[in-house]
């Protein structure tokens, strides 16, 4: 016959962890402050100290104009889905999106993803943050994978740390391992609309039940939202009841003049 810890001990082991995680959570916002007052982070349009972006850089930022498609963000004259997400039976449920992925946000994401600036996460994650509603209901949070190549190559996954402010933030659990990349893709940024499409068809995994579960996906930048959708549906296949996506920017598809290589910028 199985035993059983009495009422008093199961109590007391609930205390002291909690007790270890409220230490702990004082520990890490101890660590942000004096690694800010030791390094301030710089605005990484114009250089001036303080935060990601300053005031008078982020005032000329683009915001994607309202109302918008639900599942791409593309502009709308009426309705919440565009001809073209209805078309392609998108099964993202809502897509947020506060900015165009344009000058300053453009050097802020690159300082972030190409020249190690993992200090950028949380004042990036609070831009982002900005598009959702204050009544979003979401039970966890899930970072879009990064290819593994690439993770390798640049240390660290720039959605996961997006992810990691976001779940804090928001209060909700964050996995980063039910979601998994099944191969490595060639990055989208140089492809077309269809070969974007079918680059991502099937990339990804989800390695446990998630019935009922409403999850929000993290990542920095979309274009089409081709890999954001392949990742919703790979969530869908295991029973997600609701799933949304959140990212900083979108790069309008037809842009030129977007850099498509990190050493164009000056980091």
């Amino acid at each position: 016959m199985a035993k059983h810890a009495p009422p008093d001990r199961i109590q007391g082991g609930a205390v002291r962890r909690g007790f270890a995680r409220s230490a702990s959570n004082r520990l890490r916002t101890a660590g942000r402050a004096l690694t800010a007052a030791l390094f301030p982070p710089r605005c990484a349009a114009c250089g001036r100290p303080g935060t990601a972006l300053c005031h008078p850089c982020l005032a000329t930022a683009v915001l994607l104009p309202h109302p918008q498609c639900r599942q791409c963000t593309r502009p709308l004259t009426y309705g919440d889905q565009c001809a073209r997400c209805r078309l392609e039976r998108r099964r993202i449920d809502h897509l947020y999106v506060p900015y165009a992925y344009t000058p300053p946000i453009l050097q802020a994401v690159h300082r972030f993803k190409y020249a190690n600036k993992r200090y950028l996460a949380a004042d990036l994650a609070a831009l982002a943050m900005s598009a959702l509603p204050p009544d979003v209901q979401v039970d966890l949070v899930v970072p879009v994978p990064l290819a593994s190549s690439r993770e390798r190559q640049r240390g660290y996954n720039q959605g996961q740390l997006l992810a990691v402010e976001v779940a804090r933030t928001l209060n909700r659990p964050l996995d980063c391992r039910v979601l998994i990349r099944l191969r490595d893709t060639p990055p989208q940024t140089s492809l077309p609309r269809a070969r974007r499409l079918a680059n991502v068809r099937g990339a990804f995994r989800a390695l446990r039940k998630l019935s009922g579960v409403r999850i929000l996906l993290v990542d920095d930048v979309t274009t089409t939202g081709a890999t954001i959708e392949a990742a919703t549906r790979a969530l869908r296949r295991r029973g997600a009841a609701w799933v949304g996506a959140l990212a900083l920017a979108r790069t309008p598809e037809e842009r030129s003049d977007v850099p498509l290589n990190p050493s164009d910028l000056h980091l």
